[in-house]
């Protein structure tokens, strides 16, 4: 089973994220409840949870605050996100401490079970690929001369994924990613593939096309402005990506989400 922590301030959507989703169903079991950011490390700390259902709006520490620490902390769970704020900023700091997923408040609780669903086979097939992953053999190629301070291919990778997510608005290759970190960029395809179960170009655009789509849902941002936010400086292309990974045009989703909003 996997383990959920949920976390908002108020006592009556505490409860019903507990009572309404069939977690049990899902292979999933709540493992701890939080009002507060304080209160959530100190669960998390002694559960570890693959899964944090957090609020970003919470009195002494927000949301993201609570995420920063718990990264911090190395805890690595999957988070989503209950988002009633439209502030460009705090998308893209959710972005950079690695939240894939947000669900606008008012919670449409069918909406959420989907979104969990999906997060939970990701958590899984993750896991599985770890077992791999962790089984390839350590070896890092540096320059002649140099010393090498081994590390292992999880913490390579977790470099590399801060260091693309810090910079999503610009241009990025394997060769300067790997440059980065240490390894040669043969070394690294071969780690990332086995990361990801993706090329890298293939992880960098949906990075992308993830980023715009919390900023097209919970900014009022233009179109334009978030194209280049994500590192798409021709407004046209961003569309032709976006449409490509969605199924519809920025325009569209965004129209769609406010549909959403206002049921």
């Amino acid at each position: 089973m996997l383990k959920v922590l949920l976390v908002d301030d108020e006592a009556p959507i505490l409860n019903n994220l507990k009572r309404v989703l069939p977690w049990q169903e899902m292979g999933m079991e709540v493992a701890g409840m939080a009002r507060s950011g304080m209160e959530a490390l100190r669960i998390a700390e002694v559960e570890a949870p693959d899964l944090v259902l957090c609020d970003i709006c919470m009195p002494v520490m927000d949301g993201l605050t609570f995420v920063g620490k718990l990264r911090e902390m190395g805890i690595e769970s999957e988070v989503l996100l209950l988002s009633g704020y439209q502030e460009f900023d705090y998308a893209r700091e959710a972005i950079r401490l690695g939240v894939k997923e947000y669900i606008c408040k008012p919670i449409h609780y069918e909406e959420l079970g989907n979104k969990v669903r999906n997060i939970g086979t990701q958590i899984r097939s993750r896991q599985y690929k770890d077992k791999l992953y962790n089984s390839i053999p350590l070896f890092q190629e540096l320059p002649a001369g140099e010393e090498t301070h081994k590390k292992t291919p999880e913490q390579l990778m977790n470099q590399a994924v801060k260091y693309i997510s810090e910079r999503l608005n610009h241009d990025l290759g394997i060769e300067e990613v790997a440059g980065k970190i240490g390894i040669s960029s043969s070394y690294f395809s071969l780690l990332f593939k086995n990361r990801f179960a993706l090329t890298f170009v293939e992880y960098v655009t949906q990075q992308r096309i993830e980023a715009a789509k919390f900023m097209l849902a919970s900014t009022d941002k233009s179109i334009a402005a978030i194209s280049a936010g994500v590192g798409y400086q021709e407004r046209r292309y961003f569309t032709k990506v976006f449409q490509k990974q969605t199924g519809m045009t920025p325009k569209e989703y965004r129209d769609l989400k406010d549909n959403a909003a206002d049921r």
